[in-house]
């Protein structure tokens, strides 16, 4: 391995790591190394970095296909560089970032589906840990000075998957508290 390499990963490790820590989320191994390894990817790759964001959501391929599990992990990747990285680019668009989450997750989801063994486990916790990969991601971007994403669209991902990093977006002025009318008892409701 070349030593650019070596350093590149370490240090987009660093900040994944310093993403986990200061939004308090605990990753498994496997999950950390699945996502650094994707992120050194899209930034050593400019083509793949391009297809994020053009994201074709339209994507339909039956199980029998060839490369059906390669365009479901490919989609999968998209969602999540997406989401996590160019929030403001989904803002341009006329999706909510919580599509992408359950897009991702789901394909996540069926990928642990069809394999076996360490993919399914790995896949399985992608698939669960989607929205914090998605916090982490929101976070790495704070830490270069990139604004995580305007107030209303962390409204609506707070709202819609209940990320922390947004609910801290939402708080950080400390003259409210967002309420999310999924969490109020009904008992409260008149």
């Amino acid at each position: 391995m070349q030593a650019h390499t070596k350093l590149t990963l370490y240090h987009w490790n660093q900040l994944i790591q310093d993403a986990c820590d200061y939004a308090n989320i605990e990753l498994k191994t496997e999950t950390q190394g699945y996502l650094l390894l994707t992120l050194v990817s899209y930034i050593q790759n400019e083509s793949l970095a391009e297809k994020a964001i053009a994201l074709d959501l339209r994507f339909e391929s039956a199980p029998e296909e060839p490369n059906y599990q390669l365009q479901l992990k490919a989609q999968a990747d998209h969602c999540l560089i997406l989401a996590g990285l160019f929030p403001s680019h989904v803002a341009r668009q006329s999706y909510r970032i919580s599509h992408y989450i359950k897009l991702g997750a789901k394909n996540y989801q069926t990928l642990s589906d069809l394999m076996d063994g360490n993919e399914r486990i790995i896949y399985q916790q992608l698939a669960d840990t989607f929205v914090e990969l998605v916090d982490i991601l929101h976070i790495i971007r704070c830490f270069n000075g990139s604004p995580a994403m305007p107030l209303i669209q962390a409204m609506e991902l707070w709202s819609d998957t209940g990320s922390k990093t947004a609910y801290q977006i939402l708080t950080s002025n400390r003259q409210s508290i967002p309420l999310n009318e999924a969490l109020i008892d009904s008992t409260y409701k008149h």
